[in-house]
């Protein structure tokens, strides 16, 4: 057993332990793997861009990639997990919400206009911030800034489930015929105990020029990542542009923030809102910035291009054909029962695999199983860390893939005993095995990765099914794996026995290998 494999062998079985770890652990804040609607149910709708005719390619380009961020960022609003929001070829989007039971609703949620606005924090009369406690302090409830009847937005910062500090919209204080009322995020009528946690969350009412006009994405000419140069090393910027009302509304807005609070004070800060929920909210650091200005953090580039996507994005920037290309409610009724019979068929497969295996091929058999959970392990750790969603058609792929990683073990078992019986050494015939299967196994699993490219090619584009991709993404991923298993894992435990005294013991591999 030379130093070399033995490195080998140790860093497979460090990638096997990860692989293991990460099914059995939720790493990288996965807690399971993603499946898709015919395992959970939920609701799956394509649908068409109408893009205006004169709009060039590069335009429409821009503005699927716009509409895919607003839908996203609408969608992620109603905590839906795991959504699928994506590009189907040029002109098509696909949306799934697993666990979405109204289709009408869906709709709703995906073609409605969208809103982005600027708001500033609410002042009392002593030009403080108004907080959420602040309302609940009042005997009977009316607005603390008399002058401004607009709704108020209540924002505080919560903690993730995935540990981190984000901006949270926690309730709303809205006029209903004239009364006021409070509300907690989703509109329903307020719990007050429950949203006593919460106390602390600043109220953001709408930012008004002089002449109380609303500021709001429809006066935002452009918006575009930039760097600031002004430092020692540049940093990621978001500069904005107004049209020539909008430039007059935000210096007077900026002018009057400018004074009403020292750097840093949330009297200085200008929220920017998308669908009620806090995008960003940079401070005013002049009081005039002739219609144009920039939003500055600490950002990186990505977070810089997606805010001026996002600024961009407040409503979507073509209309969706309606009714959508195609819609359907899933019901998740037979997807425990699909889920149990793909279980129960994957593993009888795979044992009747290794049974065959190991009773034909007796040792390299048992060395081959071992590859076999091997790639198991690792293929699904792949699938959960992506992650993919796994839909039944998928979980048939990877089944299919299984069998495909033995073919290749088959091919290089043959090789290796032909090899044997011209009188070769076992090392020697492992080597000329593996040497003499790759051209075989490399050109067949080419001609798959083929047909996959083109099943996943016509799943996004032509016919919009994700069984269909998912089937061709799975399976590419598994013959993927397969061959670096075949190749690679077995090639190393076969390596073990070479120079050992069971390497004598021609029985252990194959009633067959007998030398001529």
């Amino acid at each position: 057993m030379t130093r070399r494999n033995v490195i080998v062998f140790v860093i497979l079985l460090a990638l096997f332990a990860f692989a293991v770890c990460a099914l059995v652990y939720p790493l990288f804040d996965r807690e399971g793997m993603r499946l898709g609607l015919d395992l959970v149910g939920g609701v799956h709708l394509v649908y068409q861009a109408d893009f205006p005719d004169d709009s060039s390619a590069d335009e429409q380009a821009a503005a699927m990639a716009r509409a895919l961020t607003t839908i996203e960022k609408r969608i992620d609003k109603y905590g839906v997990a795991e959504p699928i929001i994506q590009q189907l070829g040029d002109d098509r989007i696909l949306v799934q919400l697993p666990g979405f039971t109204d289709i009408d609703a869906a709709k709703s949620l995906v073609e409605q206009t969208g809103f982005l606005e600027f708001r500033e924090v609410e002042l009392n009369n002593s030009g403080q911030p108004v907080y959420l406690r602040d309302y609940f302090q009042q005997d009977e409830l009316q607005f603390i800034d008399e002058q401004e009847s607009g709704d108020r937005v209540f924002v505080t910062d919560v903690l993730s489930i995935e540990g981190e500090t984000e901006l949270k919209t926690v309730a709303f204080l809205v006029e209903d015929n004239g009364e006021v009322r409070l509300t907690d995020a989703s509109g329903e009528p307020a719990d007050n105990t429950t949203l006593q946690q919460y106390a602390d969350a600043l109220s953001w009412i709408p930012a008004r020029g002089d002449d109380g006009t609303q500021i709001t994405g429809d006066l935002l000419a452009d918006a575009f990542p930039s760097l600031d140069q002004s430092g020692v090393a540049p940093e990621p910027q978001v500069s904005i542009e107004w049209n020539e009302e909008g430039g007059i509304l935000f210096d007077e807005i900026a002018e009057r923030l400018y004074n009403s609070g020292e750097y840093g004070s949330p009297q200085r800060a200008l929220g920017i809102f998308l669908d009620n929920t806090l995008l960003s909210a940079p401070q005013i650091l002049q009081p005039e910035y002739g219609g144009s200005g920039v939003i500055t953090g600490n950002f990186t580039r990505d977070e810089a291009a997606e805010l001026a996507n996002l600024l961009k994005s407040g409503a979507l920037p073509m209309p969706l054909q309606k009714p959508p290309l195609y819609q359907e409610k899933v019901s998740a009724t037979l997807g425990a029962d699909f889920i149990d019979m793909s279980l129960k068929a994957g593993l009888i497969g795979i044992i009747l695999v290794m049974l065959f295996m190991i009773v034909y091929y007796r040792l390299p058999g048992v060395l081959a199983s071992l590859a076999l959970i091997f790639y198991g392990a690792v293929v699904l750790a792949i699938f959960k860390l992506i992650p993919v969603t796994l839909t039944l058609a998928g979980i048939g792929g990877f089944v299919l893939s299984i069998g495909m990683a033995v073919d290749a073990n088959v091919l290089i078992f043959e090789r290796m005993k032909e090899e044997f019986r011209t009188g070769r050494t076992l090392g020697a015939a492992i080597e000329a095995g593996f040497s003499r299967a790759w051209t075989a196994i490399r050109d067949s699993n080419v001609t798959t990765f083929i047909v996959c490219a083109i099943l996943y090619w016509l799943g996004s584009s032509i016919i919009a099914s994700a069984p269909v991709m998912g089937f061709a993404l799975t399976l590419f991923i598994g013959v993927a794996v397969s061959m670096f298993t075949a190749i690679i894992v077995t090639r190393t435990l076969l390596r073990l026995f070479v120079g050992t005294p069971l390497a004598k013991k021609t029985a252990l591999f194959s009633a067959h290998w007998e030398k001529k």
